[in-house]
């Protein structure tokens, strides 16, 4: 009786779970699989080429032109995956100055929101970025 009870709630948890962590419509359909430009705060161009089809993860390389920051005003470039949770992909690698390819720091997460209505990601930095087409 109580391993029934048991397997019950855990079959109930799972399910809200999935279903909380479910990619939208939009998500699942690879909304977001494109290449996307913005200009950081500090002046310098990124850019973000996102591929793949959706469903619950994304492969995403992230180019600043200048990491003043990090890099010393060097370029920089993150490479991982996005994972989807509704609108929002949090991407997940290890900042590389280059030339070079010496890790800045372990592995960091970046935040985009995606915006329907004006068919923009804003990043956890608060930087608007745009398609490129």
């Amino acid at each position: 009786m109580k391993k029934t009870i048991l397997s019950i709630a855990a079959g109930a948890i799972f399910a809200c779970v999935s279903a909380m962590l479910a990619p939208s419509a939009w998500a699942a359909s690879g909304g977001l699989a494109d290449t996307w430009t913005s200009v950081d705060a500090d002046g310098s161009t990124q850019t973000l080429s996102i591929t793949g089809s959706g469903g619950q993860a994304y492969a995403i390389v992230y180019d600043d032109e200048s990491a003043t920051g990090a890099c010393s005003g060097a370029p920089a470039r993150i490479v991982g995956p996005g994972f989807v949770d509704g609108n929002d992909v949090v991407m997940e690698g290890t900042l590389v100055c280059l030339p070079g390819g010496n890790p800045f720091r372990s592995r960091l997460a970046i935040g985009f929101s995606y915006d329907a209505g004006t068919d923009t990601l804003t990043d956890s930095f608060g930087i608007v970025w745009h398609r490129a087409g």
